[in-house]
């Protein structure tokens, strides 16, 4: 599997140091959650705000949960503020930032067939109406 690197480099408090990052990443070391991660998947970054939402996953690829900046969490409503979301709160993110994560996932940083190779189907398939009317309902389930 080929990685889509992102070279940025970070802000004036971070300057001195090239930031890359991949549509996915291997942890080599243990990460600060509390899941069993080996993978994370970045489905936003912005090289100015350094926002991100990743998704991590265990050895099997299967997800473990989502993380946000600090800067997406206080876009939330107050009663969804918190920095780690379960599985099946993805639709809701993905509601929540869709233009976002669309805007990335569709732009030049994410190659098309890596993406298509990793999740089954096309970047047009993933976010077309039919599925975000799927992440609508998926909602009313939680």
């Amino acid at each position: 599997m080929r990685f889509t690197k992102l070279d940025l480099t970070m802000t004036k408090k971070t300057s001195k140091r090239d930031l890359q990052i991949t549509f996915i990443h291997q942890f080599k070391r243990a990460t600060r959650t509390e899941w069993p991660d080996k993978f994370r998947v970045c489905w936003h970054f912005n090289p100015e705000s350094l926002d991100y939402i990743y998704e991590h996953k265990d050895e099997k690829f299967i997800t473990n949960g989502f993380v946000l900046s600090d800067g997406l969490v206080q876009q939330l409503p107050e009663e969804l503020r918190k920095k780690y979301f379960t599985p099946s709160e993805r639709c809701l993110l993905f509601l929540f930032f869709e233009l976002q994560i669309s805007e990335f996932i569709n732009s030049k940083e994410v190659d098309d067939v890596e993406f298509e190779n990793v999740f089954g189907v096309s970047k047009k398939r993933y976010f077309s109406v039919e599925a975000i009317d799927e992440w609508s309902e998926q909602i009313d389930l939680l």
